[in-house]
């Protein structure tokens, strides 16, 4: 009976290691890595304090276009926007000798979408799932990140493709996470919604559409509470799209911090830009506290010292 149990623990012990996520604590504090842009993003997160982040989500990978309509004879192979394996490999070697799991998320806001949607909107799902479950092993990964933001891409063939794919990394005891919004929300089935490890809510604009988007996902949406992470960011957005980092809102405006909103002056032609400063991250901070967790849109967006906004949540997330 003693060996039966040795064994046992043993073999629990194996399973409790096989992932960093498994060990993860109850919330999340997820920041996103952005692999669009060219840096070298190995030295930007040894020059960052990353204490308290639980998960970081390399933004973004996925295939290349068809030419044509995509068929099983098509290009699947997985890469890194703008960055090499060795870039993302260094970056999941860093993270996880911190405890952090490292996701790749799919999609993103702009063209990322059609690479992935190409595929199971074709009813190439099995095959897009087992090109992503390939990089996943190669890179040692904790799971995928899903980053769809087209509704019209969230119907029949999306929920297909998320439950073989979470079938997949289930199996091999990895995780699925969901970035969403109410926006989004128009044709995802409600079951495919539910069946995430967690989500991520895409609220980068104010207290009250974080409380309002947390009440939908929770109340109306009804997904469990400790399963919705807010989302904050770290950038500054104007009514024309155009947008700026945080840190750079505060080189060209040194008291930005202090308030939600600036303009007037030589940046950027002087647009008015929406962000969210020290203390409106400090009590959205503390109001996802009480939820599943918070997350960052981006890390690199931070401004240093006195005045980061990653210092002011580790401040006020419990």
């Amino acid at each position: 009976m003693k060996r039966i149990f040795l064994a046992f623990s043993a073999a629990c012990m194996m399973f409790m290691t096989h992932s960093v996520a498994q060990t993860k604590p109850a919330k999340h504090f997820i920041v996103y890595l952005p692999f669009y842009r060219p840096r070298d993003m190995a030295a930007a997160l040894a020059a960052t304090n990353l204490t308290g982040v639980t998960d970081m989500d390399i933004a973004f990978v996925g295939p290349p276009l068809c030419s044509g309509l995509c068929t099983a004879a098509s290009d699947f192979t997985i890469s890194a926007d703008s960055h090499t394996d060795a870039d993302v490999d260094a970056v999941v070697q860093l993270a996880h000798a911190k405890g952090i799991s490292v996701l790749a998320s799919i999609g993103g806001g702009g063209g990322g979408v059609s690479e992935i949607a190409q595929f199971y909107n074709a009813g190439l799902s099995a095959l897009l799932v087992a090109a992503l479950k390939k990089y996943v092993r190669l890179h040692k990964l904790d799971g995928i990140d899903s980053d769809i933001e087209i509704s019209d891409n969230m119907g029949a063939p999306y929920a297909d493709f998320i439950a073989k794919l979470i079938t997949a990394m289930h199996s091999e005891g990895k995780i699925v996470s969901c970035a969403t919004d109410k926006y989004i929300q128009a044709s995802m089935p409600q079951a495919t919604l539910l069946s995430f490890d967690y989500i991520s809510l895409m609220v980068y604009s104010n207290l009250k559409d974080a409380q309002d988007s947390l009440n939908f996902f929770v109340n109306v949406k009804q997904v469990p509470a400790s399963k919705v992470v807010l989302g904050v960011g770290f950038y500054g957005e104007a009514r024309n799209g155009a947008d700026a980092d945080y840190a750079d809102i505060l080189t060209a405006y040194p008291n930005a911090y202090r308030v939600d909103t600036v303009g007037g002056g030589t940046f950027k032609d002087g647009i008015v830009l929406n962000y969210i400063g020290e203390d409106t991250t400090a009590k959205e901070a503390e109001l996802a506290s009480q939820y599943g967790g918070i997350m960052v849109w981006q890390l690199l967006g931070d401004a240093p010292p006195p005045h980061s906004l990653l210092n002011v949540i580790r401040a006020n997330f419990k």
